[in-house]
């Protein structure tokens, strides 16, 4: 059994509200064979160990403690504990000093003091040793009595945190378990183990395929962008956040998942097994040669942290061959890492605003791009789709915002909030909305997207094919400017 102090600083150092789910893994934790009693008495055979009240204000305290850790970032200035807290630097909202983007602080008027979300400080709490007891008793209670099969620590713990979250209402502010973690790490990294298909969540909640990448599994068993993935080997995929239902999805190379498929115009669901690949995901996609017209086109699928550096090599190839136009493909960009957001969009755009990022704590802070890059002159499109999210539309914003380009294709996601990323000591990740971002021309794109210049429907199977109806219409305005 894992031992009472582990799992309460497991649970502690994510959120303020955590303690609580603290106190029932004491309660759990605490009960201890016994026996004076039996179960033919009618009580349990395991009674709970003593737990007072000093004992409740004493995790309290430590807490509070680590809850200030996580929101400041700052380690206590002097502790005889180890908080465990395992924070690493937020690598959504921060990360190396990136060529090509210049964040400053314009001198905005002081701002209001927003209302503090955690109101925690040392010695304080939103909860009495009443309410902390009553959560005690309830576990007990469960313990004691319940006809069933009791969860072990790190279902319990998972299950609290998921559920402490739950009450944020922001599907963004999420925890992912070591392997999801782990899984998405190797994403950012340009490679996972999977089916091989661009997803999203929609409106309805429903996971949904965007689309399968070509010669990969999903598309050789037949799925198709519109797809909604009820289950996963018998798992329901309904009610959970994107990121679980990816790691149901995604498994070991060469092993098979049953997929539950919903499509539109089919009566009934079917199901779909599919064998597992790894699946390598190229950061930037381009051909040397240009485009009919002397159009030089490039694709970027994800803002990893070689975005910059991969896309500025591609544009030098390109460019050195004087086409007449550009087109920037952010279809099925799911975004990444801000700090390449803005040097991308630095890549384009001479001195000025590339985005303002806020929060109801009182930050307000504006990055900028500098003149003198290599893509700032030439006429430019940016193609767009429902699956351009985050950092895709902090740079298609940025360009339409400031008259640099044009957008075509359709509405993207709408994701304008920015996530800190905490690596907890077990592998475990945290992600926390810390802040909002809006355009250059201080429009927030959340729940709405970036509205296309030129709308042009729909997306296609595949991408830069003769097919490809959006990218046929971007090469005939950079053609004809119409």
């Amino acid at each position: 059994m894992i031992k009472q102090e582990s799992i309460t600083a497991k649970l502690i150092r994510w959120s303020g509200w955590l303690f609580a789910a603290a106190l029932l893994l004491l309660a759990c934790n605490s009960l201890t064979p016994t026996p004076t009693a039996t179960p033919e008495q009618g009580q349990s055979d395991a009674v709970p160990a003593v737990i007072t009240v000093e004992r409740i204000v004493e995790v309290e305290r430590e807490v509070t403690r680590l809850v200030e850790v996580v929101i400041t970032g700052i380690p206590p200035t002097s502790s005889n504990n180890d908080s465990g807290t395992g924070i690493t630097s937020p690598p959504l909202i921060s990360g190396t000093s990136t060529p090509g983007f210049n964040p400053t602080r314009p001198a905005f008027p002081e701002p209001t003091p927003g209302p503090t979300q955690i109101p925690l400080l040392p010695g304080q709490s939103n909860f009495t040793a009443a309410e902390m007891q009553l959560l005690v008793e309830v576990w007990r209670l469960v313990q004691e009595n319940f006809d069933g099969q009791i969860p072990n620590n790190q279902e319990l713990v998972d299950a609290i945190i998921a559920a402490a979250l739950d009450t944020l209402g922001d599907q963004f502010t999420v925890y992912l378990n070591a392997a999801t973690a782990q899984r998405s790490r190797e994403a950012f990294e340009g490679s996972y183990e999977g089916i091989g298909a661009y997803v999203r969540q929609n409106d309805e909640g429903y996971f949904v395929i965007t689309r399968p990448i070509a010669g990969q599994p999903a598309a050789l068993a037949g799925l198709r962008p519109g797809d909604i993935v009820l289950a996963a080997d018998g798992v329901s995929l309904i009610g959970l956040t994107i990121d679980q239902s990816i790691s149901l999805v995604r498994g070991p190379n060469n092993t098979a998942v049953t997929l539950t498929i919903l499509r539109e115009g089919v009566a009934e669901p079917f199901e779909v097994t599919i064998v597992r690949q790894r699946i390598v995901i190229p950061i930037v996609e381009f051909s040397p040669q240009l485009l009919e017209g002397d159009i030089a086109y490039v694709r970027l699928t994800s803002f990893n942290a070689q975005a910059y550096t991969q896309l500025n090599n591609a544009l030098e190839t390109l460019l050195a061959q004087n086409p007449r136009g550009l087109i920037l493909d952010l279809r099925d960009n799911p975004g990444g890492f801000l700090n390449q957001s803005i040097a991308v969009a630095d890549l384009f755009l001479p001195q000025g605003v590339v985005l303002y990022e806020r929060n109801i704590r009182g930050l307000q802070e504006v990055f900028e791009s500098r003149s003198g890059d290599i893509a700032e002159q030439i006429p430019l499109v940016v193609l767009v789709n429902p699956g351009s999210a985050s950092a895709s539309e902090i740079v298609a914003g940025a360009i339409q915002d400031r008259g640099r380009g044009i957008i075509i294709g359709e509405t993207s996601f709408g994701k304008g909030s920015v996530q800190s990323v905490y690596t907890l000591s077990d592998g475990s990740e945290l992600r926390v909305t810390i802040a909002r971002w809006y355009t250059p021309n201080n429009q927030t794109i959340d729940g709405a997207g970036i509205t296309p210049d030129i709308e042009e429907t729909p997306s296609p199977l595949e991408f830069g094919g003769p097919d490809d109806n959006q990218l046929q219409r971007a090469i005939q305005y950079l053609l004809t400017g119409e």
